[in-house]
């Protein structure tokens, strides 16, 4: 699909000349610069909620099974209705 780069490229070009525009970027090199740091930064976020979510995982099955009334408690405690 040649037309969809040309298209993404058309874009980048107008966004990139607003941004030089507005003078917050001195060219378009350093708008796509200041894009890819965005989407490193980006990525790095995602790979450490992975990474806290995997060790919260990990907590839980450790934890070992929970007994009596869970949803019971977590109701009274946050003063929820019953579903019976």
């Amino acid at each position: 699909m040649p037309t969809e780069g040309a298209s993404v490229a058309a874009e980048f070009e107008g966004f990139a000349a607003e941004q030089v525009k507005s003078g917050r970027f001195v060219d378009a090199r350093e708008v796509l610069e200041a894009a890819k740091a965005a989407l490193a930064r980006e990525a790095e976020d995602d790979d450490l909620d992975v990474e806290y979510l995997r060790q919260a995982i990990q907590e839980g099955i450790d934890s070992g099974v929970a007994e009596g009334d869970v949803f019971g408690r977590l109701r009274a405690k946050y003063n929820l209705p019953s579903r019976r």
